[in-house]
């Protein structure tokens, strides 16, 4: 089975002005010797009041390295769109509509929408003014990974990011797949106040006797012996912000 992507870019948008008014500004300048850099921006910023401020950031090279995402820094669970404007460049920055877990829409940020191996589907808290995180979606290709865990990690690849058994729900519609409970592992905690979602994937050369027991309405242990001989592996990932 394969999983069903939670969300696809929309057409490009411009930003949203906050509630302040804010307002950004990105002067790029040359790379100072940092291969994994694309130098820094000056991030200019303003409000309704006339107060004025400066600030220069680095911008990273959307190919640098392998990615491992952390809920921290330009993901801290108090971010907003200008933030992460301001680490990855204007540029590389839109809006459109992002589809939740359950198939709702609402208008989020797509970071690098060009590249699929490191695009990233930002849905917000509060959607209007884009600020605090509510979910970060990643692609059926990405190159990011959470915790150790990439697209294509094993179940025994996720029991060990665990530390223990978790559960799945049964294989089979748009939900299926889905951890639906870390049982307290480290998975379910990955700091900064978020919890990785995964959706699992049948193996191809699972029998259809095997897809058949595996599926339904039910939740089933990762160490389920039938689960095991069907070697599931991660087809999609997202992490969530309490």
């Amino acid at each position: 089975m394969a999983p069903r992507p939670f969300a696809r870019p929309a057409a490009p948008g411009a930003i949203p002005v906050a509630a302040l008014a804010l307002a950004a500004a990105f002067a790029l300048a040359a790379c100072q010797g940092n291969p994994d850099s694309w130098g820094t921006g000056v991030v200019k910023q303003s409000d309704a009041f006339g107060d004025y401020s400066e600030t220069v950031v680095a911008i990273p090279r959307p190919t640098a390295g392998p990615r491992q995402f952390q809920c921290a820094g330009p993901f801290a669970p108090n971010t907003t769109a200008v933030n992460i404007a301001a680490d990855f460049g204007q540029a590389n920055v839109v809006t459109g509509n992002v589809i939740s877990p359950d198939g709702s829409t609402s208008p989020g940020l797509v970071v690098l929408p060009n590249d699929p191996a490191l695009s990233l589907e930002i849905a917000w808290k509060d959607a209007i003014d884009m600020v605090n995180p509510r979910r970060v979606a990643f692609t059926e290709s990405t190159a990011w990974s959470v915790n150790g865990i990439a697209i294509g990690s094993s179940l025994a690849d996720l029991e060990k990011a665990n530390g223990k058994p978790f559960r799945v729900q049964g294989f089979g519609g748009n939900g299926g797949g889905v951890v639906a409970d870390w049982r307290g592992g480290r998975l379910g905690n990955l700091g900064g106040g978020c919890t990785l979602g995964v959706q699992l994937a049948l193996s191809a050369t699972a029998s259809d006797q095997a897809q058949a027991r595996l599926s339904g309405q039910r939740a089933i242990a990762s160490s389920d012996p039938a689960l095991r001989a069907a070697a599931p592996s991660v087809g999609v990932f997202w992490v969530t912000y309490r």
